[in-house]
This record gives structure tokens, sequence and C-alpha cells, in this order.
């Protein structure tokens, strides 16, 4: 009986030899034009190696498991703009400070999708099917305003975090981010 270790050298081994153009049954090479031979193929091969050393290791994580996680002299750290911002520049700003090999990027998309959870913003449906972030009758007492800017000649609103709503981000992040939404 293998041990888990084991079955991971083994089966990295079986990859390498097949990665490298060798039966890894019989020992020899490989003569066929079919996917073994293809780079693409081959370059998978080697990246299952490398995942499986780090396995091995003890050293692999899953980025799309990870969690958000601030430490409070990150929260000290984080600068933001004088004026006012979109929650896009809001995230950028924090991800600055955060460590990424202990949390995952805090997106405008993932915050937009809570505050709107929350009831701090709401989503409005456009004439042509789609629907974009709105503010609410609660939204400016967070610190989010509404502002019409103009991109490549189309003008449009825009959500806009004051410095009430920086802070108020800021000192609520983890809660917003563990609030529990679906389609995440």
């Amino acid at each position: 009986m293998y041990t888990e270790s084991e079955k991971i050298e083994k089966a990295k081994n079986v990859l390498q030899k097949i990665a490298k153009g060798i039966d890894p049954i019989t020992g020899q090479s490989i003569e066929t034009d079919g996917f073994l031979n293809d780079p693409r193929i081959i370059r998978c091969f080697y990246f299952v190696c490398e995942v499986l050393d780090n396995v091995q290791n003890g050293n692999y994580t899953h980025k799309k498991q990870m969690n958000f996680y601030i430490t409070p002299e990150q929260k000290n750290n984080v600068v933001f703009p004088e004026e006012k911002i979109g929650v896009n520049e809001f995230s950028k700003c924090v991800n600055a400070c955060i460590d990424l090999s202990r949390s995952k990027k805090l997106t405008g998309i993932e915050i937009n999708k809570r505050l709107k959870k929350l009831g701090i913003l709401s989503e409005v449906k456009l004439d042509d099917g789609k629907t974009r972030t709105a503010i609410n009758e609660t939204s400016s007492q967070y610190g989010f305003e509404s502002e019409k800017r103009v991109y490549n000649g189309n003008e449009y609103e825009m959500v806009v975090i004051n410095d009430i709503g920086k802070k108020y981000l800021l000192e609520n992040i983890e809660e917003i981010m563990t609030a529990e939404i679906s389609n995440i």
C-alpha cells in the first residue's frame, strides 16, 4: 500500500516522463505526432508536476479559496486620493496594502454586490436590458453619491465614494466582505 506522498511522487514521475516524450511503461521514446508532442500539452504536464511538488511540500494554496484578510496595521497604511473615488479605486488602494499571499484581492464588483445585499446600494435596469449599480435613499448616509461622468463622449452616472464613505468602507470592510450573497 502506497502512502499519499508516494502516490504523488509516482504520479509526478509518470507525468515528467510523458512531458519528456518517454513512455512511462516501456521507457521508450514516444514516436508520435499526436497530442503528446504538442508544446501546450507538455507545458500542462510540467505545470501539474509543479502543483504536485507544492502539494507534497505543503505549499499549495488555491487562490480562489482564500478569503479577504486585512490587519489593523495594513488598514492604517491605506491612503486614498483626496477627491471622491469609485469602488474600483477604493479596491486598488486597499489591495496596495494587503498581503496577497494571505488574502484575496478586493474587486469593485464584489464590494458592489455586497453593498447591494446590505441595502446600501441598488441596481437599476437600463432601457437596453442591462443593469448598473445606483444609489438609493440610504446611500448618502454611508457616503455614496452619484455623479455624471463622460467616457468616450458618452455621459453616464457613476457611484462615487466621498470621505464619509471611504471611512465607512475601510472600517467595515471585513464585515462587508463576509456578507452572504449568491453567485460569487
